[in-house]
This record gives structure tokens, C-alpha cells and sequence, in this order.
């Protein structure tokens, strides 16, 4: 019975609970929700401009095309479609601040560096305060990705040496003649504490 007061009174509690270094790895899907367009580019002009060069006593002709291109909306429809998060990974560090009150730093690799506002809550989580930054989503499964200015938080709980987060995702989605915003998101990140 001393043994088992003894456990108790050493297992961590509140941010030391969560204080340290991690290598962590972010991935998922979000919906978007809005409306699409159905637009048509139409070419309305082309300016050809010819250039002769004299080289050696030789003329050549470049010849350079100008498009004049407008673009019109034939229709629209409201839709939700889902968009791929580009997997992110680096390292996190979990610092203290004051009281609960802690810092999660993500130093991604190839990408910017992220810092959350973090709270140790009473039922044992760990709460991300909402911060604002750039995200890359694939506009289609095997389309570059393209960044967009969201607005991120979430929450996460640990389990023996490994941090899982639930993260939320919020913020206008506008690409390609789609204009919406992000209506559900299912974004995991598993941070491994390093030895």
C-alpha cells in the first residue's frame, strides 16, 4: 500500500505531465464547404509581335504571342468537398510558461515554425489555444498543394511515452473558382518523446 501512495505521488501531473522534447508527424482531411463555379476562360484577342535579329549577317524571326484571356461564370452549385493535408513532421517542444500555462513550439521540417498557446486542464488534457498560420492542401489527389491562411487549435492527451493530438482546422478556402471555408477537419498529430 506504501508502494502504490508512493507511485501516485510521482506520476506527473499538469504541464510536467507534458513538458519535454518530441518528434512528432501531422496528417488527415478536412471538408470544405461552399460554392462552386463553373467558369469558362475565353481568349478575346492575341497580340503577335515579330522580332528580327541580324546575327552574322543572318536574319532570325522570334515571333512572341500575346493572349488576352477573360474569364465567365456559365453556373454555380453549393458542394462540400475534401480537401489532404500535406503531411507535416519536425519536432515539438513543450515548454513551461506560469501555472498551467505551457508553450508548444513545432519546428516543421522544410516549413515554418508554429507556436500554440497550451493550458494543462484538470481532466488530465492538454488544450492548444487557436494561432493562425499557413497550411498546404492538395487541391486534388495528385495536384501541387497550394497554402491557405488558417486558423488552427485542438487538443491532445498522452499515452505512455506518445502525445496524440486532435487538432481543428478553420479558415476561407478560396481556389480555382471555389469559394468556401473549412467545415470539419480531421487532422491527427502523434508526437514520440525522444530519449
Amino acid at each position: 500500500m506504501i508502494l502504490a501512495i508512493a507511485l501516485c505521488a510521482c506520476s506527473k501531473q499538469g504541464p510536467a505531465a507534458y513538458r519535454g522534447y518530441y518528434s512528432f508527424k501531422t496528417g488527415g482531411s478536412v471538408d470544405v464547404s461552399g460554392r462552386l463555379y463553373e467558369l469558362q476562360r475565353d481568349t478575346v484577342a492575341i497580340d503577335t509581335t515579330v522580332r528580327e535579329y541580324n546575327i552574322g549577317g543572318r536574319i532570325f524571326r522570334d515571333t512572341v504571342y500575346r493572349y488576352t484571356v477573360h474569364t465567365d461564370t456559365l453556373g454555380f452549385r453549393d458542394t462540400t468537398m475534401l480537401r489532404r493535408l500535406v503531411a507535416e513532421s519536425g519536432q515539438m517542444h513543450i515548454l513551461g510558461d506560469y501555472g498551467k500555462h505551457m508553450k508548444l513550439t513545432m519546428n516543421i521540417t522544410g516549413g515554418d515554425p508554429v507556436v500554440f498557446d497550451a493550458t494543462a486542464e484538470s481532466d488530465g488534457s492538454i488544450r492548444l489555444g487557436e494561432t493562425r498560420r499557413m497550411v498546404a492542401l492538395r487541391p486534388d489527389s495528385d495536384g501541387d498543394p497550394v497554402s491557405f491562411d488558417l486558423s488552427v487549435g485542438g487538443s491532445g492527451r498522452r499515452y505512455e511515452n506518445v502525445l496524440i493530438f486532435d487538432l481543428v482546422y478553420t479558415g476561407k478556402y478560396e481556389y480555382d473558382g471555389f469559394d468556401g471555408y473549412i467545415s470539419d477537419s480531421r487532422i491527427n498529430c502523434i508526437a514520440t518523446e525522444n530519449e
